[in-house]
């Protein structure tokens, strides 16, 4: 079950429990300035957040109907966040690339995990990058942490952390660099 809030200036829809495989809608018009913003809260046994559901500057051309307009949105909730629909494809809400350069004169082999995923053992020559994506979950604890072993020594990182990264790196685009200090 996901239990939703979900709100706007102007009004509180209340507190809804959707079962697996059911949905929730409401209808509204948009303002003439186009500000119209409704926010939900979403709590699941995994965790709990907050989205912007509908924000007219962003969704106008997001959402679609069968005859092009911009009037029917569609957001599924699932075990690794909010994702929006736009007529058949599936829009990521926050997507996100980290990349790792070996900038030191010798080999680096690098070990990527996250609560989920284990990215393998990479070993990267000097000049050479790694990379992956992924979507950042609606309770923002996505984390990836690496194993960094080099000739002089070793150490675990946490490469991306959702709230410490989101304004920190450039865009969705985390960069590091692996040198001799660190």
């Amino acid at each position: 079950n996901v239990t939703i809030h979900c709100k706007s200036k102007n009004d509180d829809l209340g507190i809804h429990v959707i079962s697996s495989g059911q949905s929730y809608g409401w209808g509204f018009k948009i303002n003439f300035w186009q500000t119209t913003l409704f926010f939900c809260g979403f709590t699941t046994e995994k965790g709990r957040g907050v989205y912007d559901i509908y924000k007219a500057s962003r969704d106008n051309l997001r959402c679609l109907n069968d005859y092009g307009s911009g009037n029917t949105c569609f957001w599924d909730v699932e075990d690794d966040g909010v994702h929006g629909y736009a007529a058949i494809a599936q829009i990521a809400l926050t997507k996100v690339h980290v990349g790792i350069t070996n900038k030191m004169d010798s080999n680096v082999t690098i070990h990527c995990k996250s609560k989920d995923d284990d990215l393998g053992i990479h070993v990267l020559s000097s000049g050479q990058s790694y990379g992956w994506g992924f979507r950042v979950n609606l309770w923002e604890t996505t984390l990836f942490f690496c194993g960094f072993t080099t000739k002089k020594g070793g150490g675990v990182y946490n490469i991306y952390q959702a709230r410490r990264d989101k304004t920190r790196c450039h865009g969705s685009t985390c960069l590091w660099d692996v040198k001799d200090d660190g």
